[in-house]
């Protein structure tokens, strides 16, 4: 019999490719939502490599002091909550976990050398998001919740807000073992009140229930609800058009309420431009293309049956049911002279910027033969890992398992390894390879939060300044340990909490460098790989 579990992790920032998890709870149901077993928090122990957002820690209230107090070591923390979640027949499920948590644990996994998918799919597993589900709820059936707004006045999903106007339990958000709770209390709610889109919804964690939701017939249209613009509540009437190019997880649909003969003149660059627009392109400067990508083994809301969506909710959400379905044979006409499939396949071949190994999980499966050599090394006895020396495949997981070697087991370094393992530090921490988070971010960002604790109308919870002033100082001490000769950008001055202060003139000469090492794994250009395809989500709570 499958079991759930309700899980949540805290995290040194809202980026899943970049941050790291600092707290993880969960609690183990049966499939009608009644607790079994006891609830289990965890604290991971902060990684030499890596710095915390402090606007994340004033959010959790973890600091990197309290964290190497109370936690675990990183692969003792891995393996506890692998074992959670992989327990044979485990369905987990969190709130917004398909795009945040699980791409926590995918990097986590994947950094610690083992297998990023396995437990969401092997013996008898799955994995499952409420967000979806909640979005489907206020979209199709509103008279069931009370919906909060945000302070835009527009329909808010935040699980705080949501718990706060449903009357539901939630002692501290953003402490992982009281949004667990607050996430089993709302999905029990809307399983009492909705038990057949409760039981629909729920259904779709099969990829293969999903995809035939979508794909029902041919030239079938069905209704998606996604994140999506607030006047239609993120409501689409679709038409599946393709499969992905280069995933077959995923169906591309075109959004009904569109004129599809927009397809008939375009060019794959054209396409590629608009369904992703260079950063910092205004909106009114290129037209959104009407197609999606909707992932099937990602627990989507998706319905084939139209009917779902009365008339009356329809009308509410200015939704033209005819209008949408009349553009089907205009679709039809229009793949009969569009050779789509080509089209799609020229504008998703596009290569990714060069980035860092640890941020290449989606560059690529590891082969069989790697596979295995890298459960070998996890399992190996540490005293040998300075002897060996796996011929990989895969040219990510060198850099993989060097630095595995060096966060772990320092001590099975050589010389050579250290070397490269400090200068790979300076670069992450002082420099920003790769888009990291570096120390004079984290200074300046402690300097932002000040200020804006002290432009506050009610005084500041010391509590808060107290958070800050840990914070800073686990980084300065990092980086006296990493960059001794202080190139980096020194700690504005709290005076008043005002304004920072500028940094002091630098001393005469050039700055000292970090002594150089050949490159290979630990950044050099040579061992930089594409970038995945996908993109990763930011958090949204």
């Amino acid at each position: 019999m499958n079991t759930l579990l309700v899980f949540d992790f805290e995290t040194t920032g809202t980026d899943p490719v970049r941050d790291r998890p600092v707290q993880f709870a969960c609690v183990r149901t049966d499939p009608d939502l009644g607790i079994v077993g006891q609830p289990t928090t965890l604290h991971c122990q902060p990684a030499p490599d890596h710095l915390p957002d402090p606007a994340a820690c004033l959010l959790n209230g973890v600091t990197p002091g309290f964290c190497r107090e109370v936690g675990l070591p990183e692969l003792q923390f891995v393996d506890a909550v692998q074992r959670k979640l992989a327990t044979p027949g485990t369905i987990s499920f969190g709130y917004n976990s398909i795009a945040f948590d699980d791409e926590i644990t995918r990097f986590m996994l994947w950094r610690n050398l083992m297998d990023p998918y396995a437990r969401e799919w092997k013996n008898g597993c799955g994995r499952w998001d409420l967000l979806p589900l909640v979005r489907a709820t206020y979209a199709l059936r509103p008279d069931t919740l009370e919906w909060p707004r945000d302070e835009h006045g527009e329909v808010s999903f935040e699980l705080a807000r949501m718990t706060a106007a449903n009357g539901l339990l939630h002692e501290s958000a953003h402490d992982a073992l009281s949004d667990v709770y607050a996430t089993l209390a709302l999905a029990r709610r809307i399983r009492e009140l909705q038990p057949r889109l409760y039981a629909h919804c729920f259904s779709m964690l099969d990829k293969n229930l999903a995809l035939g939701e979508m794909e029902a017939a041919p030239n079938a249209p069905f209704i998606h609800v996604g994140r999506g613009s607030a006047p239609t509540a993120g409501v689409r009437i679709m038409l599946p058009v393709a499969r992905h190019p280069l995933n077959h997880n995923e169906v591309i649909a075109w959004d009904l309420s569109k004129d599809p003969r927009q397809l008939l003149d375009i060019d794959a660059e054209t396409l590629r431009r608009r369904l992703w627009p260079a950063i910092g392109t205004r909106p009114e400067e290129v037209e959104p293309m009407p197609l999606a990508g909707i992932a099937a083994n990602q627990s989507p809301a998706v319905f084939r049956n139209l009917s779902v969506l009365s008339r009356e909710r329809a009308a509410e959400l200015g939704i033209d049911v005819g209008a949408a379905l009349a553009n089907v044979p205009v679709m039809l006409g229009v793949l009969g002279t569009l050779d789509l499939a080509r089209l799609l396949q020229a504008a998703f071949d596009r290569p990714g910027p060069e980035c860092d190994p640890e941020q290449a999980l989606y560059a690529g499966f590891v082969g069989n033969a790697d596979r295995r050599m890298l459960d070998t090394l996890r399992t190996m006895d540490p005293a040998n890992l300075a002897s060996v020396e796996p011929d990989f495949g895969d040219p990510r997981l060198g850099a993989l398992f060097l630095r595995y070697k060096a966060r772990h087991y320092p001590q099975a370094l050589s010389r050579r390894e250290q070397d490269k393992w400090e200068e790979y530090r300076f670069g992450k921490l002082i420099t920003g390879d790769c888009g990291s988070r570096t120390v004079s971010a984290v200074r300046e960002a402690v300097a932002d939060c000040r200020r804006q604790l002290a432009a506050g109308d009610a005084p500041a919870d010391p509590a808060a300044h107290e958070i800050l002033d840990e914070v800073l100082a686990y980084t300065n001490a990092l980086a006296a340990e990493i960059d001794p000769y202080d190139t980096a950008a020194p700690a504005p001055a709290r005076e008043e909490d005002a304004a920072a202060v500028p940094p002091p003139a630098p001393p005469p000469g050039p700055a000292p460098a970090p002594v150089p090492v050949q490159p290979d794994f630990f950044g050099g250009a040579d061992t930089r790989v594409p970038a995945p395809r996908r993109r990763a989500t930011a958090r949204r709570r």
